[in-house]
């Protein structure tokens, strides 16, 4: 039997290909991969961020931090309306008017949950 050519790509990507067949499903353990996956990620969007921990984290190393907002005004509205997510709300907006005169910048990291 040749073997798959799919199997050999696995190496290059984290994506889910050549999981192998069981019948007509997935293996077991691929299966309960993919249960766990998603668990994990379920957890991901629901648990809580404290940018003021991490930002004080970055203050030991002597990096500026901003914590600023995006229009989303809670967890569940952006949920339901992600590109809420990727606007900054009026304050954050009127909180970064000023520095907009002190750049230009050479690097800016933005950490979201």
């Amino acid at each position: 039997m040749p073997p798959d050519s799919w199997t050999n790509l696995k190496q290059f990507t984290a994506a889910r290909i050549a999981l192998g067949r069981s019948g007509a499903s997935l293996p077991t353990r691929e299966r309960l991969d993919f249960q766990l996956a998603q668990a994990r990620a379920r957890d991901a969007v629901h648990s809580p961020f404290n940018p003021r921990d991490l930002a004080a984290h970055f203050a030991g190393l002597s990096v500026t931090t901003l914590i600023l907002e995006s229009a989303a005004p809670d967890r569940p509205s952006y949920l339901r309306r992600p590109d809420l997510g990727r606007k900054l709300s009026d304050r954050s907006r009127l909180t970064m008017q000023p520095l907009r005169s002190q750049g230009p910048w050479d690097l800016a990291i933005v950490i979201s949950d």
